[in-house]
């Protein structure tokens, strides 16, 4: 019997991590999280650090649910769980909740509770659905801090560069495209010539092969790579702390997690949260997918320059502004429909890339 009890509180401790701005007072805001946790220096964190710095600031009680299984059924049991102790809004951190929030909105229980969604829009058996009033999602244009991450890596004098993606899904092709518009504007006006080697993993998990081969592109002559899918990061940040090359992170700001990481091309999880639990709470909040840029800073580099030889700040606010001003036309994954996002068949792609030369490794 006592082992039976002590199992069973084993497994009720599996199902939720959290912590509490206090103890005394319900969990207004929620956070569940995926397997990546709150420290994971990306969109749990990032997302975290906004809940915890408004419960913290206004008194109201928060907490973050870590799911005992990291698919549907278990983050559809967490956002139950976070609603049944008192939630009024529940973030949500990455693509992965799509189909449990597109099941959790057609269901009257949660009707009154806002939900802030960060990276997707909901889904049903895999296809999008439309919103519900009080779901707000926010997405990204990945191709503008991608643009940014280029156009600043050919300035500071690398012309051997790499983009590793992780699955190609649109956001992470967006990447790789404005990567490539950057470093070909900048290589135009500088006036030489860049290479560029392009993969997509298949995976945002490390792995030995990745390292094996983003080991072969810095011995080959790459001098930097843009990594681009979650945790395969680790694989290369590895591969260039041996040959002493450099990375480019995604996201989140990277700059902590390795020496090797001159700057990172970054979506502003922590602002956007942010400013959607003000409104919650100022009861302006309004549900709907959201596509954010720019134009209101949600997107950018890292905001130390001090591991860029030559690019600094006042290079970043001009050319930033260039592009939160929208005078820079940069081609997508919408503009091109190759397979796979190779940038070698994206005719309107290969035509701008005038300086650039890419090779695909599918």
């Amino acid at each position: 019997m006592k082992k039976l009890l002590a199992s069973a509180l084993a497994a009720s401790m599996l199902l939720v991590g959290c912590s509490s701005g206090s103890s005394a007072k319900k969990a207004e805001l929620a956070l569940i999280t995926d397997s990546g946790g709150i420290n994971d220096k990306s969109f749990n964190q990032s997302a975290w650090e906004a809940v915890k710095e408004y419960g913290d600031k206004k008194d109201v009680g928060y907490k973050y649910y870590k799911p005992a299984s990291f698919d549907t059924a278990g983050y559809k049991d967490q956002i139950k769980n976070a609603v049944k102790n008192g939630a009024k809004l529940v973030v949500l951190p990455g693509y992965k909740f799509a189909d449990a929030l597109g099941d959790i909105q057609e269901d009257k229980n949660y009707s009154k509770v806002d939900f802030v969604c960060i990276d997707f829009t909901p889904t049903k058996n895999g296809k999008s659905v439309e919103p519900a009033k009080n779901v707000f999602c926010a997405t990204y244009k990945e191709y503008q801090p991608g643009y940014l991450a280029g156009y600043a890596a050919v300035k500071d004098g690398y012309t051997k560069l790499g983009f590793m993606g992780g699955i190609s899904l649109p956001a992470v092709i967006n990447y790789g495209y404005g990567y490539l518009q950057g470093a070909n504007d900048a290589a135009k006006e500088a006036g030489k010539k860049v290479q560029v080697k392009y993969t997509y993993t298949g995976t945002f998990n490390e792995s030995p092969s990745i390292k094996t081969k983003a080991t072969g592109w810095y011995n080959g002559g790459t001098e930097v790579i843009f990594s681009c899918g979650g945790q395969i990061c680790n694989s290369i940040f590895a591969a260039a702390s041996d040959t002493k090359k450099k990375v480019i992170g995604v996201d989140s700001d990277q700059q902590s997690q390795s020496d090797t990481v001159i700057t990172s091309a970054m979506k502003n999880v922590k602002q956007t949260v942010s400013d959607e639990i003000t409104k919650v709470y100022n009861k302006s909040f309004k549900g709907g997918a959201y596509l954010l840029d720019a134009s209101g800073n949600y997107v950018g580099l890292s905001p130390d320059f001090s591991r860029l030889k030559k690019f600094k700040k006042a290079d970043y606010d001009k050319i930033f502004k260039k592009v939160k001003d929208n005078k820079v036309k940069i081609i997508t994954a919408t503009d091109e429909t190759a397979s796979k996002g190779d940038p070698t068949k994206t005719k309107k792609l290969k035509k701008k890339l005038t300086n650039v030369k890419v090779s695909y490794e599918g």
